[in-house]
């Protein structure tokens, strides 16, 4: 058993050092591995936060996950996982009922009566807390010597992990030569490591800096909590503040508001948008597992951001970059512009229609249509309004005086063709899936992991009904699908079985109703012995499918 524990914690160990990126989904297969190997019935980890004052939940393994995410966050001292941190030992009950120390009262009522608690340490350092919970509380002792082999090893490698993201983000800040570009490349590296959707910084004096600029409302709280140094999440009670969006509104984005620490005060407040998944597959932790995290990735980078309103235009920069994989953004000259930027509203959605057919015409009826529906696409009026529109769009996208060197006229048709240096997302993406395709084994496996680096979320993930992209949302999230679903073939063909179940778990996450996927998770869980997580997801299929899949419960 100890071998196993070992082994597993060497994969992840491994997968880590060469992508910190892929924690998330890392931890949750690791998790699942501890739980199947141990016998317990939950697992969960808390990560640290650097300045050492609370844990906060970031991953879990198990079925109750609703009852133990009450509670998200323990201050140091405080309930089992901030007991361990504090005093730097285990903790442990048998009579999870009567013990006092226990703060969760929703798990103790669903039968829970063993409990193990273990810190993760370095002489210098709690970088978390692993629990393990169990109806069976005959199991701990066995638990606990098993995990006394593998704690210290896990320890030692989510650290490496934390401070690896910490030294990539300062080296990609330090590249930066000006102070808004230093808080930019904190902030997208920000989005690539947790696949956030926007983000924003705002010092406590001086201008916002944004990703996409204007497309995040201003904070409003009077006394900010995380102006003092309080991490906030919309949707976690222990983590509350009420100026963020409910974010159990459907269609609302989670956001996460970080302090940034400097020389021991908070300087300015990171803000984080997640994108809304479906609720079947999702995890239920969105915004919350990537607090601590977040926490380590900023706190070499925030002393070198020196903000202050100073922009400056890179001289090796494309003349536009487009984003168009979660929130759309473009960018001009090296400047990120804003919707307000385009002037006209119809402008930018202009933008987006000839952005998502790039290459490829559309009819001047198609886009007034699509436009102003209902108006008569064909006619005279609407036809006057396209010109005026094209007009404004093409004062914002095209250099002065030089028409025609991105938004193309072809007799009654337009489409976006640049002819100047430029950078589309979706065509990369699309580019790096093809050359993949071509591979096989380790190197289609690489080759498609460079591709999904870019797919962020759902193509143009905030026009959700827009009929005219829907097309190529569909398009471009089956690459991305179908990509994941080869990674987990060739990683199962190789015997990597635990890179597979994260791949089907990712894959899961952008598609829950892809029932090959399901099924292909389940017979990978049967061929490890882990009879209890396949009925797990057997259950979460049957979720998914409506009723009765075709497949038997395990």
């Amino acid at each position: 058993m100890a071998e196993a524990l070992l082994k597993t914690v060497s994969w992840a160990t491994d997968v880590l050092s060469r992508d910190p990126r892929q924690l998330f989904h890392v931890v949750r297969v690791l998790l699942s591995d501890l739980r199947r190997v141990t016998g317990m019935d939950a697992a969960e980890l808390y990560l640290a936060d650097p300045a050492q004052t609370c844990l906060m939940l970031s991953g879990y393994s198990g079925q109750d996950q609703g009852t133990f995410s009450e509670r998200r966050v323990f201050a140091f001292g405080e309930g089992f996982p901030g007991l361990v941190a504090a005093g730097r030992g285990a903790v442990e009950t048998a009579d999870l009922g009567r013990d006092e120390r226990f703060v969760r009262d929703g798990v103790r009522a669903l039968g829970y009566r063993g409990f193990l608690s273990l810190p993760l340490l370095l002489p210098h350092a709690v970088v978390g807390v692993l629990t393990l919970a169990t109806r069976e509380p005959a199991r701990l002792g066995e638990a606990r010597a098993q995990m006394a082999f593998c704690a210290p090893l896990l320890a030692a490698s989510l650290y490496a992990v934390m401070t690896s993201l910490g030294e990539r983000t300062l080296a990609r800040v330090r590249q930066a030569r000006t102070p808004r570009e230093r808080a930019l490349a904190l902030l997208e590296d920000t989005l690539d490591a947790t696949s956030g959707l926007r983000a924003t910084l705002r010092p406590l004096d001086g201008e916002p800096v944004e990703t996409h600029p204007q497309q995040m409302a201003p904070c409003e709280a009077q006394g900010c909590p995380a102006r003092r140094g309080q991490v906030c999440v919309s949707g976690v009670s222990d983590l509350h503040c009420p100026a963020l969006p409910d974010a159990e509104t459907p269609g609302t984005p989670h956001t996460v508001c970080l302090p940034l620490w400097d020389g021991g005060e908070v300087r300015a407040v990171a803000s984080v948008q997640f994108p809304v998944r479906g609720a079947v597959g999702t995890g239920g932790m969105v915004g919350s597992e990537t607090a601590a995290p977040l926490l380590w990735l900023s706190r070499f980078a925030a002393g070198e951001l020196g903000l202050s309103p100073a922009p400056a235009e890179a001289p090796d920069t494309p003349w536009l970059e487009v984003e168009t994989f979660g929130a759309f953004r473009a960018r001009r000259g090296g400047e990120w512009l804003s919707p307000r930027d385009f002037r006209r509203r119809q402008a930018y959605q202009l933008f987006k229609l000839l952005v998502t057919r790039w290459g490829r015409p559309l009819h001047a009826d198609e886009l007034c249509e699509a436009l102003w529906p209902g108006e008569g696409g064909g006619s005279e009026k609407a036809l006057a309004r396209l010109h005026v529109t094209l007009n404004a769009l093409r004062q914002v996208v095209e250099p002065q005086g030089r028409r025609g060197q991105v938004i193309v006229r072809d007799g009654p048709s337009y489409r976006f063709a640049p002819a100047l240096p430029y950078r589309l997302d979706a065509e990369e993406f699309e580019t790096l899936v093809r050359e993949a395709d071509r591979l096989e084994g380790a190197a289609a496996v690489a080759g498609y992991e460079r591709a999904l680096r870019l797919y962020r979320g759902h193509y143009l993930e905030d026009d959700p009904y827009a009929d005219l992209l829907a097309l190529e949302r569909d398009y471009l999230r089956e690459l991305a699908v179908r990509s994941l679903l080869r990674c987990a073939e060739e990683q199962e063909a190789a015997g990597q079985t635990q890179a597979a179940l994260a791949s089907y778990s990712h894959l899961l996450t952008l598609d829950p109703l892809h029932f090959e996927a399901h099924e292909a998770l389940i017979d990978v869980l049967l061929r490890r012995g882990q009879v209890e997580d396949a009925r797990a997801r057997w259950e979460r299929y049957a979720q998914a499918y409506g009723g009765q899949p075709p497949r038997p419960a395990p």
